[in-house]
């Protein structure tokens, strides 16, 4: 599991931009902007002394975990109601925490685009020349990656994180039963579970330290 200074940077850009969000409110613990305004400033601290191992133990985490799942600062994105201004705002700044803390993974960006479309090309290579007849989830996936391909080739790529509804519901059917892509070729089923990190966690394998080792593990996909 990695622990780079890019994780370190990426904890403490994610801690201000949901403490930017909080500001105005008071560090108490009767609150629950104010116990995440503790969550994120230790972490954050800790980040930038360099004295956050990593993974965090899940227990100093509980805090960020909790929130989280509770929706308990929702309120803070410029439009409540807008699940979309909720979920970029503060759901995937705390999830993209939780990656990088308690996780211990490398966030994917932009440098790493073309090496992630080297394995949704693969992907798509094994689906279209299956040795046997694909069923209907395997067949409606073909589709699905191609759109995944177009939303990856945008310079402006928005992925869609934790959102297989109702573009990528073919997925979630493979997903549930890897062994229908893994008998297709020997890598199959890694190549799916990597696709599925890449474009719906926003996480890279442990092994893309840089640019570089992307580009030498992907490059006989």
């Amino acid at each position: 599991m990695p622990s780079t200074n890019e994780q370190r940077l990426d904890i403490i850009e994610n801690c201000n931009h949901l403490l930017n969000k909080l500001q105005g409110y008071e560090q108490t613990d009767s609150t629950p902007e104010g116990r995440m305004i503790s969550q994120l400033k230790w972490l954050k601290e800790r980040a930038e002394n360099h004295d956050l191992p990593l993974p965090v133990d899940p227990v100093m985490l509980s805090t960020l975990r909790y929130i989280l799942v509770d929706g308990g600062i929702s309120h803070l994105a410029s439009n409540p109601d807008d699940d979309n201004s909720f979920y970029s705002e503060i759901e995937l700044p705390m999830r993209r925490l939780i990656r990088l803390t308690k996780e211990g993974q490398l966030l994917l960006k932009p440098d790493y685009h073309p090496y992630a479309m080297r394995y949704l090309n693969a992907l798509l290579s094994i689906l279209q020349q299956s040795p046997r007849p694909l069923d209907q989830y395997e067949q409606g996936l073909i589709d699905e990656v191609k759109h995944l391909q177009q939303i990856l080739a945008d310079p402006n790529a928005v992925l869609p994180l934790m959102t297989y509804m109702p573009d990528f519901e073919n997925f979630i059917d493979v997903r549930a039963n890897h062994v229908s892509v893994s008998d297709l070729a020997e890598n199959g089923k890694h190549l799916f579970q990597t696709v599925n990190n890449l474009m719906f966690n926003g996480v890279r394998p442990d092994s893309w330290l840089t640019p570089e080792d992307a580009d030498r593990e992907t490059a006989n996909l």
